[in-house]
């Protein structure tokens, strides 16, 4: 298995669960997983058909995230393709049939994140046997959380091209999450009439134009959903949603895109009241009562998440079943990452860090201790 991992992947190690779960998945057992985003579970999938030898065919929630990781596995030397309408390619399907793939990624959706009931629900319906359950923490120690009410007018827009001109003269790169392609499209104007060099992805461009927008390097993506899963880049430092998202599920794994390599980094949402508005467009999908009730249920706690005036971090690990003690929250974590990130400007963790190239280093210097809630 390592020699697996170092040759295609270039690691010497696993990251913690990875090497259980691959073993347990070479055995022949069912598994279920449910990490965090960010925490290595594609590689879980990933590894044992190279060690095997076989083809592992994995159902994708989205196109995109096929698309992402077929590209990245190609790029190290893995046979790797996806069968979807979006795929062009008619010798696909006869290389598959003859078994020369290593992984084949195949529609149709499904969900990601996955609560207590909804993990029971997929050991039922997959009628796994004695499964190896592995449930890693959901606390991402260095995503910092802020919620901000506001007004859908031009003068916010020119505010919020102003904040993210800011990021850009930084570190990092930046992703704003929309509800809508409208939204996706305005933003995206605002940012090319201020000379911002971004990036555009929504459902509705062709498959050329994202698959090209997948190739391009941007330091600023506006997009919907449909962007980023699976995504690979580490050095994400903002994620900004403009309006309050459909389900707390979804708002978790995308504002997860976030410091994957583990730098302090910022999630903002920013929400209207009419947002809330919005629950029979989200439900308009729902084919039985029970899946409307779950939709309302997630659009109630996502919105829940926005009018919250204690810590969201907590709300967050509680929704998907985890407790967090208060010394990983609000005043305590805020207050040390003030002092090591803004007091101490030339301090050997700051610099091997080069955490003083981030936007937000130094902000907050001027603050009590007790800070802000995150």
């Amino acid at each position: 298995m390592e020699s697996s991992l170092k040759k295609y992947f270039g690691f010497s190690k696993f990251r913690p669960y990875q090497k259980e779960i691959v073993e347990n998945i070479l055995q022949g057992k069912d598994c279920l997983v449910v990490m965090a985003t960010g925490s290595g579970k594609s590689l879980c999938y990933q590894v044992p058909p190279l060690v095997a030898e076989k083809t592992a065919v994995v159902v994708s929630p989205l196109i995109s995230l096929m698309q992402d990781q077929v590209m990245a596995l190609k790029q190290r030397g893995i046979r790797a393709e996806y069968l979807s309408s979006a795929q062009t390619d008619r010798h696909v399907h006869t290389n598959a049939e003859s078994g020369q793939y290593d992984i084949l990624y195949m529609t149709p959706e499904k969900a990601c994140m996955l609560t207590a009931r909804v993990r029971g629900d997929i050991i039922n319906s997959l009628k796994m046997q004695n499964p190896h359950v592995t449930i890693g923490s959901f606390d991402r120690k260095n995503l910092f959380y802020t919620v901000v009410s506001f007004d859908r007018s031009n003068a916010f827009l020119n505010e919020l091209v102003s904040e993210i001109s800011a990021y850009v003269e930084k570190a990092g790169s930046t992703i704003i999450y929309c509800t809508t392609v409208k939204d996706v499209e305005q933003i995206f104007e605002y940012l090319k009439a201020a000379g911002i060099e971004a990036g555009m992805y929504h459902g509705q461009m062709s498959n050329k134009a994202r698959e090209d927008c997948h190739r391009d390097e941007f330091y600023v993506m506006v997009a919907t959903i449909a962007f980023g899963m699976g995504i690979d880049k580490p050095n994400i430092r903002h994620v900004i949603h403009y309006g309050c998202p459909k389900s707390l599920e979804s708002y978790y794994q995308e504002s997860g895109r976030c410091g994957r390599d583990g730098i302090p980094s910022f999630c903002r949402l920013y929400f209207t009241r009419s947002d809330f508005g919005k629950a029979d467009f989200y439900c308009a999908d729902a084919r039985t009562a029970d899946q409307r009730k779950a939709i309302m249920e997630s659009f109630m706690a996502a919105q829940r998440y926005c009018m919250l005036t204690t810590c969201r971090r907590n709300f967050l690990l509680e929704y998907f079943g985890e407790k967090n003690s208060s010394v990983n929250c609000v005043s305590n974590r805020l207050s040390e990452m003030t002092f090591d990130l803004g007091f101490e400007d030339g301090s050997k963790k700051v610099l091997d860090g080069q955490f003083d190239k981030l936007p937000f280093h130094g902000l907050g210097k001027d603050m009590p201790a007790n800070g802000g809630r995150h």
